[in-house]
């Protein structure tokens, strides 16, 4: 069997709906040495697959496209219609509309342009819809990262729900304790300071970093920590750099590579997450991943996926987020510090590849 998986998101930047493309498709040609596989990229052969392609068991095919939305709304659907396979895995983004290929897999992280269309900019919202609604038709199954997502979608596409398997994310092997940077270089490199709270994040509306720094300013003359921002710069985002300048205890770091990210998470004193809405939300299991413990809104797939591991406050709660923010020193040392038993055997890229991989070949 010909299993062609569509890499071409890699081309763009790389959030968790990327990371869990790369990783998946990393674990699958490692463990399937009974399948041929075509990978599909956008411009070049992204560097993590150079050493799997044989050009026998696995090729490659590199598509060429400057201009994103042209690029997945034409280029990539008509190419993918001349390529033979016996079945088409979408990871990231979802298959083309204008793809009519037998046999495709898509996966679909959350339903955010239903559930929290005001987080989104109106092209991207209606753009999603239209994909994640032609996925319900076209898919022989549907791959997604939660029970929470898996419900939303049997919901609200009206997909069989024996058809939705969770295949969860996980933390990636380049984000480990042997893989980082000494922290007094880190330190100095992002001017960090010595003791601080941290979130990571694409720096955009439905992470609710708003939310945080209006708490945090209310608690500031209460605390002696300050506040590390970590992430790419996202939509309607502008307006909150701006008030923050001024504030020297609130540091945004920007795009920070894996190896310092680790001694980051590592000496953050807790990492809290006020996102409003989540498939999975990778970025605190990380964080406990490396031994910090987490301050979590209740929102969405949360309480799933950081289960008794993570201290919640209610969804949007100012007042109950500047009380954990007050009383975080005096509590922080007794708050969960890792993964539980659950949490490291199921949210495991290798376990889940293999879920992906028994409902292609067993179809």
């Amino acid at each position: 069997m010909t299993i062609l998986i569509d890499l071409t998101c890699l081309s763009f930047h790389l959030s968790g709906v990327e990371r869990y493309a790369l990783c998946i498709s990393e674990e699958l040609l490692k463990m399937d040495t009974e399948n041929k596989y075509i990978l599909v990229f956008r411009n070049e052969v992204y560097p993590s697959f150079v050493k799997f392609i044989d050009n026998e068991r696995v090729r490659s095919v590199v598509l060429h496209g400057e201009k994103k939305q042209v690029f997945l709304l034409f280029r990539l659907p008509k190419a993918l219609n001349r390529i033979k396979a016996d079945c088409y895995l979408f990871l990231a983004s979802k298959s083309p509309v204008l793809f009519r290929g037998k046999k495709i897999y898509n996966t679909i992280h959350d339903l955010v342009a239903w559930d929290y269309p005001q987080t989104m900019r109106s092209l991207q919202k209606v753009n999603s819809k239209v994909l994640n609604r032609n996925a319900s038709i076209v898919s022989e199954r549907i791959f997604t990262v939660s029970e929470f997502s898996k419900g939303r979608i049997h919901s609200i596409l009206h997909y069989p729900k024996e058809k939705i398997l969770v295949a969860y994310s996980a933390v990636s092997n380049s984000l480990s304790s042997e893989n980082k940077h000494p922290f007094e270089e880190v330190k100095a490199k992002y001017a960090l300071p010595d003791k601080y709270i941290m979130n990571l994040s694409t720096l955009e509306p439905r992470k609710n970093l708003e939310l945080l720094l209006r708490c945090y300013d209310q608690v500031a003359d209460e605390v002696d920590y300050d506040v590390v921002l970590i992430g790419r710069k996202g939509w309607k985002i502008d307006e909150m750099l701006e008030s923050i300048k001024a504030n020297r205890r609130v540091h945004v770091t920007g795009f920070v590579d894996d190896e310092d990210v680790v001694s980051i998470y590592q000496h953050a004193m807790c990492f809290v997450f006020p996102s409003v809405y989540e498939g999975f939300g990778l970025p605190p299991i990380e964080a406990l991943s490396l031994g910090t413990p987490v301050l979590s809104s209740d929102a969405a797939s949360l309480p799933e996926v950081l289960r008794d591991q993570a201290d919640y406050f209610e969804n949007n709660d100012e007042e109950a987020l500047c009380k954990k923010l007050r009383e975080l020193d005096g509590r922080v040392d007794s708050m969960p510090h890792t993964l539980d038993s659950f949490q490291r055997e199921r949210f495991s890229f290798q376990k889940s590849a293999s879920i992906i991989l028994a409902a292609m070949t067993n179809a």
